[in-house]
């Protein structure tokens, strides 16, 4: 950078020599962000984004995590849009409820009010964002990276705004303890029902944060969400809770399902207002004294809300507001916005699971019964590697169909199929041609046959 000749004493933020100053910090637009953030001298970069889109969010992580230089730390936030996240290694149709998301493909009309299915590249379970959940990412070396380094960070951070009873358990997730007035306020912010799933009346201590990490040769992710102050939260378990749970089988990591609380139910008597923001600056200030991140640069960081996306730089740090500008600036955040958009990577990198309405020996627990308006005797078997059938075995009465139905349905992708779709497709396997009052009656069962399948793998 050019220096500035100036006589006298340098005000703040100006280095001196003899009569020489050089500016310790400038600020640049949003388009120098890939060059910032990757330059060799950036070891302690924190940013704010201003998207709630999560698809431009996960990307602007992964984008760090891949291009950052290896020995630099990196704080991250962003809040998304209502979605459920799954992790790299799950499976939407145990997870989710699919029929009540939308799949929000690359190209597809967005209705905004809808709440988007996506998946990660990281591990864990499966989460549920919205405006009043905060994401925080840490991003450092992986030779110093620990589970419960960044977690036990936020907690420090949630002490200081009175979250006092906040701690993080043995399955590296933050808890706030149980209290009366936690247990009053989830009940008067629940609207649970008999999907959800069972929780104890009386819980020990209420799920407020979970964690999922990726490792690479060199760096370490460590991304968490924050219950903050969710105006869905008594209806996550619509979206989280599979009518096909029961039924299925599956390789891949499973979510543990916990009770939660949003960490504003523990603050009804602080003594000043909560706000999201006073949250991630309590955040940054234990990130910084964890790192030795300089007062410049934090001081930098806790402004990047504020008005438009725009980055700071120091000698060795980057700080600022990023956001949906980054789609069109950097090739590498399109093109994984790309990704996670499409629905081969939303569906096809799903684990071999299987869906039986009868136990089997590789599964052999009891299954609720069907609905009343098919024949008792109806059995359902599909057998689906990365997203497609492999097998079939479907009937309606004492009938031998397996050929016919693994010759109809393999190699179909689950997510293509419609409605419309799995009735034809039955048509095939189960329909009558002909048309006396016994072949109409068949036909109407294979129909209701195509609705409940539908509805077990969210069908569009």
């Amino acid at each position: 950078m050019r220096p500035l000749w100036r006589c006298g004493r340098s005000a703040a933020g100006w280095r001196t020599g003899p009569r020489l100053f050089h500016r310790l910090n400038s600020t640049h637009a949003v388009s120098r962000f890939a060059e910032l953030a990757s330059r060799s001298s950036s070891k302690h970069q924190i940013y704010q984004s201003v998207s709630t889109d999560p698809y431009v969010n996960l990307s602007i992580e992964q984008f760090l995590l891949e291009h950052a230089p290896n020995d630099s730390n990196i704080l991250f936030f962003y809040v998304n849009r209502p979605c459920v996240v799954i992790g790299r290694n799950q499976n939407p149709w145990l997870e989710t409820n699919l029929g009540a998301l939308r799949f929000g493909a690359e190209g597809a009309e967005d209705h905004g009010n809808e709440v988007l299915y996506v998946r990660r590249h990281s591990g864990g379970g499966a989460v549920f964002h919205d405006l009043g959940n905060l994401n925080y990412s840490v991003i450092c070396p992986r030779e110093t990276f620990t589970r419960d380094k960044h977690a036990d960070m936020v907690v420090r951070a949630l002490h200081r705004i009175g979250a006092v009873t906040a701690h993080v358990n043995e399955r590296h997730d933050i808890v706030l303890s149980s209290s009366d007035q936690l247990l009053e306020a989830r009940r008067q912010g629940s609207t649970t029902t008999a999907l959800d799933p069972q929780q104890e009346a009386s819980p020990n201590a209420f799920k407020i944060s979970g964690s999922a990490f990726k490792l690479t040769r060199h760096r370490a992710l460590h991304h968490g969400t924050c219950l903050l102050d969710s105006p869905n939260i008594g209806h996550i378990g619509r979206y989280l809770r599979s009518p096909a749970r029961p039924y299925i089988h599956a390789m891949g990591v499973s979510s543990v399902r916990s009770p939660v609380a949003n960490v504003s139910w523990a603050l009804q008597d602080a003594m000043t207002e909560f706000s999201v923001q006073a949250v991630i600056s309590n955040v940054m200030d234990e990130f910084a004294a964890l790192y030795r991140t300089s007062g410049d640069a934090l001081r930098r960081a806790k402004r990047a809300h504020v008005g438009e996306a725009e980055l700071h730089e120091g000698d060795n740090w980057v700080t600022g507001a990023v956001g949906d500008e980054q789609l069109d600036l950097v090739p590498f955040i399109r093109r994984n916005v790309d990704t996670l958009k499409s629905l081969d990577f939303k569906f096809l990198q799903t684990p071999e699971f299987t869906f039986s309405t009868f136990p089997t020996q590789e599964d052999p627990r009891p299954r609720p019964p069907l609905p009343n308006t098919l024949p008792p005797s109806t059995k359902i078997f599909l057998r689906v590697k990365r997203g497609s059938v492999v097998d079939a075995n479907i009937s309606l009465d004492d009938r031998d169909t397996s050929g016919l139905a693994r010759e109809v349905f393999q190699g179909r992708n689950l997510h293509d199929l419609t409605e419309r779709a799995w009735t034809e497709l039955l048509m095939q396997v189960l329909g009558s041609p002909e048309s006396d009052a016994g072949s109409v009656e068949r036909n109407t069962l294979v129909m209701e046959l195509g609705r409940y399948l539908s509805r077990m793998f969210g069908a569009r």
